[in-house]
């Protein structure tokens, strides 16, 4: 299995298969859900990415096989990438393309199972929404600096740029953080199927649509203020069932007795 790269993309094969090709099991599982890898007459090279995405996205909700994420990351990336340079476009660096990019397909991850392929463009449509959404909260939470915060007195700015050892420590580093993000989601998916049918849909409303607790509200049949206490305990049943798969809970319990 290749390892999930968050490192900024590489441009897509010009036959759109070839960028499969490193996931056979993928390719064949595509395969034998009669999805197709070919162009219809007339149709274009932006049209067939996405219907390939959006299929490939369908098979990952499905069956929630790693490799899966993988192949639909390696195959989505450059277009999300891009996409989000854009609408980063004029924030002068406040926000880096690449953090977006990475929380999207983390809720990608999380909430695959809220994923609607009604057409071919779902999944650019839906991983958009989720950036989008991203950044609004983002910029929603950005201090302002005022002047006064401004350092006094002339100073040499830094440099940014990194040297052999440090760029050599940042990719083991960016190695560490992607194992620790696949085992997490791991446990993440699990606990998520654990809670009811109410947690997991009040979660993706607010979390991946970026619906208000008003609007949430009103697609559960709940007040606002039921709907935050509903969200707030999803949560929390949410992080017990992650600190018990990872054998967190039992440790905090017994140090809270000691104490």
């Amino acid at each position: 299995m290749q390892p999930l790269s968050l490192a900024l993309p590489t441009p897509i094969c010009s036959d759109l298969c070839d960028a499969l090709q490193i996931y056979p099991e993928v390719l064949a599982r595509l395969k034998s859900r009669g999805v197709r890898l070919t162009p219809k007459e007339g149709e274009d090279q932006n049209s067939l990415e996405n219907h390939i995405a959006s299929q490939l996205m369908a098979l990952f909700r499905d069956d929630r096989d790693a490799e899966s994420f993988e192949a639909l990351h390696a195959f989505t990336q450059r277009a999300v990438h891009d996409w989000v340079l854009g609408l980063l476009r004029g924030s002068k660096g406040v926000l880096d393309a690449r953090e977006v990019m990475q929380d999207a397909y983390i809720n990608v991850y999380k909430y695959a199972n809220s994923f609607r392929s009604d057409h071919d463009g779902s999944f650019r449509v839906w991983i958009r929404t989720i950036a989008g959404n991203l950044v609004r909260r983002a910029y929603s939470r950005r201090p302002t600096r005022r002047f006064e915060d401004m350092p006094e007195g002339f100073q040499e700015p830094a440099d940014p740029k990194l040297g052999p050892e440090g760029l050599a420590q940042v990719d083991e580093e960016q190695e560490g953080l992607r194992r620790a993000w696949v085992l997490l989601m791991s446990h993440y998916q699990e606990a998520f199927a654990k809670l009811s049918s109410r947690d997991q849909t009040a979660m993706v409303l607010v979390e991946v649509e970026g619906r208000s607790y008003r609007d949430a509200g009103e697609k559960l049949g709940v007040r606002p203020s039921n709907m935050k206490m509903i969200l707030f305990r999803a949560r929390k049943r949410l992080v017990n069932h992650m600190r018990r798969s990872m054998g967190v809970l039992p440790t905090l319990v017994a140090c809270r007795k000691a104490g």
